[in-house]
């Protein structure tokens, strides 16, 4: 499938700290937006803009909002809604969606997502799957009926919670910083707007709207973060949303200018060529780890058109590596790629490109669900269990390990055996290397390195399929269980 991942963007939020924009808001929430739109340069009077509206109150307010907007602004609207078809309520929420733009006398596209059969073709989990099938639709559909915008319903609170996902899962200032105003064609024009303030503008122009059912379901991250946490830290701090808003738009500035300063560097030290990208090791290893970071992710975005799955520990063994000592090393990185260094570069190549040998990977886990090893094809299972348990007994399966979920924090690191590495075997006594371990076990050579290893805190929790370390072990008292389960590929 093409890729249309955006990696930049055009600068922060404005603070919206003045009191103008609180008294444009008590004018009505319409002046509020139109005040915004300008000030920010979003978009331009007469534009063509495809409106992403599921159906729920964010996007009904955003559709009606641009409807009050069309007439004086000469605005152009194309109304999309996407059929995930992972739910009952879907064709009515469609229909719902239709007769709303008819009733505006707006066009209307529904394009129906093969979500389930995607998934399990790409091997991806179900939110991601949705998510990489609706940003498609949005972009054919916009070509389609010539849209220069595609415009979004993420409001401030939406942000509040992507910071503090971004929190919870270790990112960086990029991650932290949160979602921008605009990426690409991509525009979010409520990122401004509370969502009380969303629900106080639907009842006042008694416009309906649908509610998804998958966001009470607290199996999500996102819908513990809205339901949970957020109401706890109000108790912390009452204005904790829109501080947590405030401050993505400071890291947002902040981020922003990094990313024109590696844009500056990688224009010197990053070339593409017949057979990949390649970059001057010395130039990158004198810079700023910032800087440096940002770089290689533009690299890494270049050859492989997207950062999918590519996370803070990948970025961590490239600086290394390009950093060491070694004059040769190899790495592989998500969707097929390896990173080599070879004297004074490092040049990322299409896998397939190199003669087949074992390979070293990492991946970055941040949560439970299912991780696909690319090298390998093996696949690592992470569920979380609510005790108490029995401690087991010889029940579990083969290539399945329980450790007290207490001890992990998330993420989990994955990745292939290095020198030095320690654990102390369940049932053994002290610490053992993990290379004596394996030969212990008459494990062969060749398939020492395909073996994975999963890491917390930089600690080996489980060799997989083989043992776990025994200070991660249940004990009578563990009521919190992380189940790992090793499955080998073809």
């Amino acid at each position: 499938m093409k890729s249309h991942t955006y990696y930049d963007h055009n600068g922060p939020l404005p603070l919206m700290e003045r009191t103008d924009w609180e008294e444009k808001k008590r004018n009505g929430l319409v002046y509020f937006l139109e005040a915004f739109i300008q000030e920010t340069s979003l978009f331009e009077k007469g534009a063509e803009i495809l409106v992403g509206v599921s159906g729920g109150p964010d996007s009904m307010a955003l559709l009606a909002l641009l409807e009050e907007l069309r007439p004086r602004w000469g605005l152009h609207l194309h109304v999309l809604h996407c059929h995930h078809g992972l739910r009952p309520e879907a064709e009515e929420e469609a229909e719902f969606v239709r007769r709303w733009a008819a009733h505006w006398g707006l066009p209307f596209s529904l394009v129906r997502l093969p979500v389930q059969a995607f998934r399990r073709a790409a091997k991806r989990s179900l939110q991601d799957a949705a998510r990489e099938l609706r940003y498609q639709a949005f972009w054919d559909t916009a070509q389609a009926v010539g849209a220069e915008h595609i415009a979004l319903g993420h409001t401030a609170d939406d942000q509040a919670e992507e910071v503090l996902i971004g929190l919870i899962r270790g990112a960086g200032l990029g991650g932290l910083a949160a979602m921008p105003l605009r990426r690409g064609p991509f525009i979010r024009p409520l990122l401004g707007v509370y969502r009380s303030e969303i629900l106080a503008y639907l009842h006042q122009r008694n416009i309906p709207y649908c509610l998804d059912p998958s966001n009470q379901d607290l199996h999500y991250l996102r819908a513990r973060v809205r339901h949970h946490l957020i109401p706890e830290l109000k108790k912390y701090s009452p204005n904790i949303v829109r501080q947590l808003n405030k401050t993505s738009r400071l890291l947002q500035a902040d981020e922003a200018f990094l990313q024109e300063k590696a844009r500056e560097w990688a224009a010197e030290i990053l070339h593409r060529n017949e057979r990949g990208v390649e970059l001057q090791r010395q130039k990158l290893a004198a810079l700023p780890q910032a800087l440096a970071s940002r770089i290689l992710l533009q690299a890494i975005l270049s050859a492989k058109g997207d950062l999918r799955r590519v996370g803070t520990a990948h970025l961590a063994a490239l600086w290394k590596m390009v950093r060491g000592a070694a004059k040769t090393a190899r790495l592989s990185l998500p969707g097929g790629w390896t990173a080599v260094v070879n004297e004074d570069r490092l040049i990322l190549l299409p896998k397939e490109s190199i003669s087949a040998q074992p390979s070293s990977f990492i991946y970055e886990v941040p949560g439970p669900g299912t991780l696909l090893i690319g090298e390998s094809g093996d696949r690592l299972h992470f569920r979380e269990k609510k005790g108490p348990f029995p401690l087991p007994k010889g029940a579990l399966p083969p290539n399945t390990a329980w450790v007290d979920g207490e001890k992990i924090a998330w993420p989990l690191i994955v990745r292939t055996l290095r020198p030095g590495d320690r654990f102390t075997p369940w049932r053994g006594v002290g610490t053992k290397k993990v290379a004596r371990f394996m030969m212990d076990r008459k494990i062969p050579r060749e398939q020492r390195l395909r073996i994975p290893l999963v890491l917390c805190r930089g600690e080996v929790v489980w060799v997989a399929g083989q043992e776990i370390d025994r200070k991660f072990g249940l004990s009578p008292e563990s009521s919190n269980i992380l189940e790992m389960e090793y499955q080998k590929g073809d």
